[in-house]
């Protein structure tokens, strides 16, 4: 089983008197995450799974005699997808106000149960946390350091998802990632959000898989789908809110000529983009490589930065007259600016964003990229 980093982080930070909120994609292991996490203490943990109705009636019940009595005998709750559940953010405040001293441990895959309340219940009680599919770190461990490059090629096509590493076949990779888009990648939208179409929420999927590292247009892809802007902009927030993208918006202070309000889209895990266009061709043969690896940079990044807990504002920069910069963060008042490049060619850093913020770029390829994401 390989250990998640997260696991470290989450022991260093939980506390007394506060959930700990696990979120993240279907399939990545939030569940195993939950076991390892209680390992050896089954005898003091009440499991419950929020997909079962058994769990949906009962953590419904707001009653304080009702939850008192399922509760009581454990030092341990564990709620798997509780984002099924009804009533579940005034359930979890009746019980951390009740058992203060109890230990609290809640999954979702959508962070669309925060529209039934959680976050308001619980505001000031929970710590949150987001879980991904495997980090580099994580597929690399026992690696010597010049063997840890040799999965980028089956990252870049397969991505990260745990249960990968128990098939063998390119066949059987592209079929399970295949069963994800089709099985699971709406599922939690669908379930708690009334989509009348579906079918558009598909295709804008789709479309943003063929934009990678691209500035997206929401009348452009209103008009591709046939339907308004403002549900364009709807859509893009549940597929936000249900981690299947993540959205890069454009870093801008003074300059004219800077491009203010543009967005990009990239998505949680390069193997399921490649599903979603059926694309599962080798790196060094695909058109589309350039988005492809600003896209793994990108999450490998945030994945690093989200287990280590750093609070980090991320942009691109890109000017009327075509200059442009892959990836902004501030970082504590301090900016840093990289441009990533699938070749050993060096970017240069554009005239005038140098000159305006006294910021030179670092250029990320294949000979360093392992520096960039690493964790250490």
């Amino acid at each position: 089983m390989i250990t998640r980093q997260l696991e470290a982080t989450i022991k260093k930070h939980q506390k007394p008197g506060f959930i700990n909120i696990i979120y993240g994609p279907r399939r990545v292991g939030k569940t195993t995450l939950l076991q390892q996490l209680t390992k050896n203490k089954q005898n003091q943990t009440l499991w419950l799974n929020g997909d079962t109705q058994e769990t949906q009636d009962s953590l419904s019940n707001t009653s304080e005699v009702h939850l008192s009595n399922l509760v009581k005998n454990h030092n341990i709750i564990v709620i798997d997808e509780a984002q099924r559940i009804k009533n579940i953010g005034l359930s979890l405040k009746i019980l951390v106000d009740k058992f203060p001293k109890k230990t609290y441990y809640t999954s979702g895959s959508s962070s669309l149960a925060l529209s039934q309340g959680l976050q308001e219940s619980l505001t000031g009680r929970n710590l949150t946390y987001k879980l991904f599919p495997l980090s580099t770190q994580e597929l690399t461990i026992g690696f010597p350091p010049h063997h840890q490059s040799s999965l980028l090629k089956d990252q870049l096509i397969y991505g990260g998802y745990p249960y990968l590493s128990n098939l063998q076949t390119p066949q059987e990779k592209q079929d399970y990632l295949q069963n994800i888009v089709n099985d699971y990648l709406l599922k939690d939208i669908l379930l708690l959000k009334n989509i009348e179409q579906p079918d558009n929420l598909q295709k804008l999927v789709t479309l943003l898989a063929f934009q990678l590292g691209s500035k997206v247009s929401y009348n452009e892809l209103a008009n591709n789908l046939q339907i308004d802007v403002k549900t364009v902009v709807r859509y893009l927030s549940l597929l936000k809110q249900s981690f299947v993208v993540f959205e890069l918006g454009s870093f801008s202070r003074n300059l004219r000529k800077e491009v203010a309000k543009a967005k990009k889209y990239y998505f949680w895990d390069i193997g399921l983009r490649n599903a979603v266009v059926s694309q599962f061709h080798s790196p060094d043969v695909r058109s589309d490589i350039g988005g492809i690896w600003e896209n793994f940079l990108a999450i490998e990044r945030l994945k690093k930065q989200e287990y280590k807990k750093q609070t980090v504002k991320h942009y691109f920069w890109q000017t009327y007259d075509q200059a442009e910069i892959d990836w902004i963060e501030e970082f504590n008042g301090k900016i840093s600016a990289f441009e990533f490049k699938w070749g050993n060619k060096q970017a240069k850093t554009p005239k005038d964003f140098k000159e305006q913020y006294q910021v030179s770029l670092q250029t990320i390829n294949q000979n360093n990229y392992l520096s960039f994401i690493s964790s250490s």
